[in-house]
């Protein structure tokens, strides 16, 4: 795979969201309030690979860096997520000449694509990426320069975020970096 691949995919989404795309539903997108121990699929969240995997091995601290520049080292969140969840966080702080950045990597076992709750502030896409998986694009999923992927695996899921706050923060830069983060994640994720 070419490794701009799914950030091209996740451009040409976020120009599809801006025209208006008729699969786009707006709201705020928020985890399921319910984490069961089983998806929706009936499948154990083990059978997809994802149980036990630290959200912190999917990205290094380098690869952060490499998206954006200044980023500090990693801090692992752990079930911030909820039971069964590993979450990680690389930040970035602002300067006079550019935005901060946070950015998250959540694993989710027991939570699928389906489970995205949106609520009115947010735009959903439903994709697929370039290695064949399904996946959701979430603008403005906690407000404006915030930018979501849920990508697949199995019947559960993993999501990539950042918040981007200050200078030249937008909604599309933030979808930028998710972008890079996910070309860097997604070929380190279980096949399922």
């Amino acid at each position: 795979m070419r490794p701009a691949a799914l950030t091209i995919i996740i451009i040409a989404a976020t120009a599809m969201t801006m025209a208006a795309c008729t699969s786009t539903q707006t709201g705020q997108a928020l985890p399921s309030a319910s984490q069961t121990a089983m998806s929706s699929s009936g499948e154990s969240p083990g059978s997809n690979g994802l149980a036990g995997l630290n959200a912190c091995t999917l990205l290094t601290d380098a690869e952060a860096q490499q998206v954006v520049s200044g980023a500090e080292g990693h801090r692992d969140l752990g079930e911030q997520g909820g039971s069964g969840t590993s979450a990680c966080s690389w930040n970035k702080s602002a300067t006079n000449d550019t935005p901060s950045h946070a950015i998250g990597v959540t694993v989710r076992p027991a939570q699928g694509l389906k489970d995205i709750v949106v609520g009115p502030s947010a735009q959903l896409l439903n994709l697929t990426t370039s290695q064949g998986r399904q996946a959701a694009i979430v603008k403005n999923i906690r407000g404006r320069g915030t930018c979501m992927v849920s990508v697949a695996v199995g019947s559960g899921r993993v999501d990539l975020f950042d918040a981007v706050v200050g200078v030249g923060a937008s909604t599309d830069s933030a979808c930028s970096v998710v972008g890079k983060v996910s070309d860097y994640v997604e070929p380190r994720l279980p096949k399922s």
